[in-house]
């Protein structure tokens, strides 16, 4: 220490500071804290004479007195800083140490809890979870303390409490319908809870409830046996009554559907049977394959599906025994059309299973060749055909004519590989792959079985390769016409002109030429439309009429023209024709119906108020027939005699009681 201090270092100690006698640490911090504590004073008191000795002139270095200096000016803040925190985690730990909580028992071993207050503990803890396992786990756990226990009347508090969530638990159990586990449950609560009496009850509609349930139950699948849907339905809605989700909803539903679903499949076994009979009957034995189609479809899981068994094994019978027949008399594609009929688990006998799984092959190995292009589908279908009739022995029947024609779906198959590779190639899209395609596809010659194919794929393919050359045509002729302009347009049409008669692109090239050949028929005639139509609004509609009459037939603008013309024509003949149509109404409103009748027929048909005159004309002609009508004379023995007008006129204006100025001549 010497080296630090040039007098003795003061003999300060923590205790001191604490206002301990003596310098004795007592006040509760560790050791370590005493000695950080020491060091700092000893750095004090090693820098308190450096710092008094910094005015001599006699100072080896003014910076090292100056360095010096400004430590000791953070000396004390650096002390009290350090003993903050060490007294900060002091505390710290002390809280920590003081708040744990202790060790929880191990609640999985309720026979090695060695305390009352840690098997409540643990019961608390169990019933957390809300189940009914837990619950009752927990009741059984305090059940059997006695009065002497401290803990009985919590114990017997909780046990009521967990006993009334149990039942409300046990209630949903009830009604989602597993009576028999709430009922097990409800019996293990002690009789001594204070809600017992409830849960004997609870046990009791229980049960009344699943009897009256299993009741209605039966009611309706014995109606399902017995085929009576209305009965079934009717007997379902008894259901309804009840209280429980499970029979109103769970099982209602269950039943409603199962109803549905037997319904269903004994309709569809009524029908295929008829089609069996009506197939009989007629030799038509196109109806017992729509018969077999239907069967299959009933659901196996109703008693129609068991029903239906005999039919099809009765069916498939006659079936074979018609195809052995056709064979026999050497009509092969007969035979083999009509066994397809069958489902292909059917077949009784061996030769039977062979004439099966020939014609099902040979139904396989015909889908294979319908599709324009062939997938992988159709090559799966032609593998299982192949494979179909290799299954076939030697010693069957059926062996010879088997082996031509698995000759010739082989060669099939590598028709239908090969092509295969080659629409892949196509696939790609551009020129060079499908000329390789082309090139593939045509190495299949006349005499393959998939010519025909070959030649459709290769007809297409061309066709692309001509839309790949002609594409850039059509692509220039757009863009000249996007330009806009009579000239544009013209150069447009040369353009896709030079697609030629037979080509892929051809049909579109001439539906561009054609819009192209009306926009320009409209730049022609539009400054004629347009004039007309100035004509017109300026009221001159005649010289509108000779002006958008100029736009020819057959030109783009004509309909329009047209339709314009119609209306200009319809406006001067309605204001040529309004005031005869008005002079008449005005005869009319006199009571001069003859004269306003002959009026308006100077209307004629092709003239735009014909049909306002026409329905003018009807009206006042029954106006004027009903006038005649009452002044008929009456019945004598000579017929009917004729008044003149002045009289009828007399005898309208006496039953009317007014002045009329009617004229019925004029």
């Amino acid at each position: 220490m010497s080296g630090l201090c040039n007098k003795p270092c003061p003999a300060l100690g923590i205790g001191s500071l604490w206002g301990v006698p003596g310098g004795h640490f007592e006040g509760g911090l560790s050791y370590q804290v005493f000695l950080l504590y020491h060091f700092a004073e000893i750095i004090a008191a090693g820098l308190a004479p450096m710092t008094s000795s910094s005015s001599s002139p006699s100072a080896p270095s003014s910076i090292g007195t100056r360095i010096r200096r400004k430590l000791s000016d953070y000396t004390w803040p650096l002390v009290w800083l350090a003993i903050l925190l060490s007294a900060g985690g002091v505390s710290l730990r002390a809280v920590s140490v003081m708040t744990q909580n202790p060790p929880l028992p191990d609640c999985s071993q309720p026979a090695l809890l060695s305390s009352g207050s840690e098997q409540l503990l643990c019961a608390r803890a169990s019933v957390r979870s809300g189940s009914a396992q837990a619950l009752i786990e927990a009741i059984e756990l305090v059940e059997p303390w006695q009065p002497s226990n401290p803990l009985y009347e919590e114990a017997n508090r909780l046990m009521n409490r967990w006993s009334k969530a149990l039942l409300g638990e046990l209630g949903n159990m009830a009604q989602r319908g597993d009576v028999r586990k709430a009922r097990r449950l409800a019996l293990r609560i002690p009789q001594r809870v204070a809600i017992y009496p409830q849960v004997k009850s609870a046990i009791a509609t229980w049960d009344k409830e699943w009897a009256t349930g299993k009741e209605f139950e039966a009611e309706v699948l014995q109606a399902i046996q017995a085929k009576n849907w209305t009965g079934a339905r009717r007997d379902l809605q008894q259901l309804k009554i009840l209280n429980t989700n499970y029979w109103v909803r769970t099982r209602h539903d269950q039943l409603k559907e199962r109803i549905d679903r037997e319904e269903t499949a004994r309709r569809q076994l009524n029908q295929a049977r008829k089609l069996a009979a009506e197939g009989a009957d007629s030799g038509d034995l196109s109806k017992l394959g729509e018969a077999f189609a239907i069967a299959q479809g009933i659901n196996l899981k109703t008693a129609a599906w068991r029903d239906v068994q005999p039919d099809l094994d009765q069916w498939a019978e006659r079936v074979m025994h018609y195809s052995f027949r056709k064979w026999e008399e050497e009509d092969i594609d007969a035979a083999i059309e009509v066994v397809q009929l069958v489902p292909p688990d059917l077949a009784f006998t061996a030769e039977a299973q062979d004439l099966l799984s020939f014609g099902h092959a040979q139904r396989l190995a015909g889908e294979s060749l319908n599709a324009w292009t062939p997938s992988y589908g159709q090559v799966y279908n032609l593998l299982e055909a192949i494979n179909a009739v290799q299954r076939i022995s030697s010693s069957s029947p059926f062996y010879g004519e088997a082996q031509e024609r698995l000759k010739t779906w082989q060669h099939k198959l590598d028709d239908m590989v090969q092509l295969q590779y080659a629409s892949t190639l196509a696939q790609v899209g551009q020129r060079a792959t499908y000329e390789m395609a082309i090139a593939k596809a045509q190495q299949i010659t006349q005499e393959r079985p998939q010519r025909v194919q070959a030649q459709t794929l290769v007809s297409h393919w061309e066709k692309e390769i001509q839309r790949i050359e002609d594409r850039p045509i059509l692509n220039r002729s757009v863009q000249y016409a996007m330009a806009g302009g009579k000239a544009n347009l013209h150069k447009a049409i040369a353009e896709a002109s030079k697609v030629e008669k037979g080509r892929a692109l051809r049909i579109q090239g001439q539906t561009f030429i054609a819009e192209w050949e009306d926009r320009i028929e409209i730049i022609e005639d539009q400054p004629l439309m347009t004039k007309a139509e100035q004509l017109a609004e300026g009221g001159d509609l005649e010289a509108a009429i000779v002006e958008a009459s100029k736009i020819k037939t057959g030109r783009a603008l004509h309909d329009e023209a047209t339709v314009a013309i119609k209306g200009w024509v319809d406006t001067i003949q309605i204001a040529e024709d309004r005031p005869i149509l008005i002079r008449a109404e005005n005869l009319a409103a006199r009571g001069s119906l003859t004269a306003a009748i002959e009026v308006a027929s100077q209307i004629w048909p092709d003239r735009a108020l014909y049909k306002e005159a026409s329905t003018s004309i009807a009206i006042w002609e029954k106006e004027r027939a009903y006038f005649w009508s009452l002044q008929a004379p009456a019945e004598d023995g000579y017929g009917y005699s004729n008044y003149a007008d002045e009289a009828a006129a007399d005898t309208y204006n006496n039953i009317y009681n007014t002045e009329s100025f009617i004229d019925y001549n004029n």
